[in-house]
């Protein structure tokens, strides 16, 4: 195994503390399941388990801190389940790229969307305010000059039960984002405009 993939090995090591814990109990074994030399799972296996282990929590912690960033309102809205829920998600995906925080933000985003459901996660309409984020990210930089997502709450707003639908749109790629929402509600409905650029 070359350098590179030695590399992506000890990565995996550091993000994934499941295969962390496997290979450090039994690390000729986990060594050559991952496809390493006798020479290669030596030098890893001397690595120290403690020093392995804060480096990375750190990185995910670093990983955390970015993905609240651009998921603000989900973040102040979930808490410290946050939390909980991304370090479930870390252990599952690594980022990769030039863009690898709005990509860990969105992955993240549809990990929320499939976990909430399932382990009725409060509050009910999380999943809308999730979509909507997650959106938002999509949309400012993806070359989509139209973008439409009907929400079964007001996300915008206090995310009461009002369907909702928002429109992101610009003139060309390299024109201002555009936003608004529309609230529906018994024939009327509430237009809000948001600039983003």
């Amino acid at each position: 195994m070359g350098l590179l993939e030695t590399q992506k090995v000890l990565a995996q090591l550091y993000t994934n503390s499941e295969l962390r814990e496997s290979f450090f109990a039994n690390p000729h074994v986990v060594g050559i399941e991952l496809g390493l030399s006798v020479d290669e799972i030596q030098q890893l296996a001397q690595l120290a388990v403690k020093d392995v282990n804060i480096f990375g929590n750190s990185l995910k912690w670093k990983r955390l801190g970015e993905v609240r960033e651009l998921l603000p309102r989900t973040a102040r809205v979930l808490g410290k389940e946050f939390n909980a829920l991304f370090w479930r998600y870390a252990e599952t995906y690594l980022p990769k790229g030039i863009k690898k925080h709005q990509d860990d933000a969105i992955a993240f985003s549809n990990f929320i969307i499939k976990t909430a459901p399932a382990e009725n996660i409060e509050p009910t309409w999380i999943s809308d305010l999730v979509r909507y984020e997650k959106t938002w990210l999509s949309v400012y930089e993806s070359h989509r000059l139209l973008q439409i997502c009907w929400f079964r709450y007001a996300v915008h707003l206090d995310c009461i039960a009002k369907p909702t639908i928002a429109i992101w749109w610009r003139l060309s790629v390299l024109s201002p984002q555009q936003h608004f929402v529309i609230g529906l509600s018994c024939g009327t409905f509430n237009l809000h405009i948001f600039n983003f650029g």
